[in-house]
């Protein structure tokens, strides 16, 4: 019992020390005249192919940590993956508001 809660208390408190460094970046970027944008939290970034664009469903489980895309074949590192597949979702929202403007 005393181990889901503080199991409990500790995702609380990441979340919380998540929540409050996001925060202090919006506030630099806000001093510095940066633009800051906010990735959808349900974005699946691991499991869209960086390289092509194929969305991998079988890639929920997080203990898989490489795997080669069944499109392209080409070898993809998750985390790696992921961290493209941000930037390029990152881009995209600033290219789309760039242009609305």
């Amino acid at each position: 019992m005393f181990k889901d809660k503080r199991k409990a208390f500790n995702k609380i408190l990441s979340d919380a020390c998540v929540s409050r460094l996001r925060s202090l970046i919006e506030w630099k970027c806000k001093i510095k005249g940066k633009i800051y944008y906010k990735i959808n939290t349900y974005y699946p970034s691991s499991q869209i192919c960086s390289h092509c664009g194929y969305k991998n469903s079988k890639l929920k489980n997080l203990s898989i940590r490489e795997y080669d895309c069944p499109r392209c074949g080409i070898h993809n590192d998750r985390d790696i993956n992921a961290s493209l597949n941000i930037l390029f979702e990152g881009l995209k929202l600033h290219y789309n508001l760039v242009s609305l403007v």
